[in-house]
């Protein structure tokens, strides 16, 4: 190898292993993918399909206008109610006393037992939380749920 050749390939090893030469450089290090993609919170379920799917498809609903309880005296009705991935749900409801009607919330958490199929399943929530008049938490409610593919639920209280 001649001078010249032996003098430009030091040179250049001596600025590739410089400190300053790398400075500026950034790392074009791979994103870490699971730690940045948003996750999707899956509610805690019977693990088998059926219960899986209904528990999926019980997330994209609102149960809408409908009694809990068919008892004398006030009448009381969900506006709307929607189960969350967290296993948590809230209502939209009122109490009504003759013609004077109260508006409330009330929130809690729920379960669900094995589903029958991936659109039928006994649901329970319990309310943890209420500004319901004459409403109380710690009371449990259950129902069988049948999601039909309109939107719509037919509830059947147990």
């Amino acid at each position: 190898m001649n001078r010249i050749a032996t003098h430009t390939t030091i040179a250049l090893f001596a600025c590739l292993l410089s400190p300053t030469a790398w400075a500026g450089r950034k790392d074009k290090k791979q994103p870490d993918v699971a730690s940045e993609a948003p996750t999707a919170q899956v509610p805690n379920t019977p693990a088998d399909g059926p219960s899986v799917k209904f528990g999926g498809q019980l997330m994209k609903i609102e149960l809408t206008n409908f009694r809990p309880g068919d008892g004398g005296g006030a009448k009381f009705v969900y506006s709307s109610l929607k189960f969350a991935p967290d296993n948590t749900w809230q209502a939209e409801a009122y109490v009504e006393i003759d013609d004077e009607k109260m508006e409330c919330i009330e929130k809690g958490g729920w379960t669900m037992e094995p589903a029958e199929s991936d659109k039928i399943a006994v649901v329970a929530w319990k309310v943890e939380t209420t500004d319901c008049a004459g409403r109380d938490a710690g009371s449990e409610l259950r129902a069988r749920l049948t999601l039909s593919k309109d939107g719509s639920v037919k509830t059947e209280w147990r």
